[in-house]
């Protein structure tokens, strides 16, 4: 009887862990969500309804990305259309100009789970 208890206590205690676990993996600090979030809904008019999209947007990069990769493809991405002798080192290797492609991959992708247009 104690056995049969005891197994119900692990299997409470992992099923209200993991998702925690999980979620923590791939966690953003709240100031780079929201940044994220009023950078998107800005390039859509700060129209209300990105508000929801925006969110949504960044969470599903944070399920494809950890925070550290997110900054740095993110990054390479922003840089890639300075102008000049600065942005010449964004443009012009092969792995800035895969990381670039990656990120805005995954970005696209995200904005049509979002339905963002």
């Amino acid at each position: 009887m104690n056995f049969h208890r005891f197994q119900i206590t692990v299997a409470t205690l992992a099923t209200l862990l993991a998702p925690g676990l999980a979620s923590a993996a791939n966690d953003y600090p709240t100031s780079s969500r929201v940044e994220f979030a009023l950078e998107c809904l800005q390039t859509y008019g700060n129209n209300h309804e990105y508000i929801y999209k925006c969110s949504c947007l960044i969470d599903e990069i944070a399920e494809k990305l950890n925070y550290d990769e997110y900054v740095e493809l993110s990054s390479f991405s922003r840089s890639s259309g300075m102008s000049g002798e600065r942005g010449g080192m964004f443009r012009g290797t092969d792995q800035t100009k895969d990381a670039v492609k990656k990120y805005m991959g995954i970005v696209s992708e995200s904005k049509k789970r979002c339905f963002i247009k």
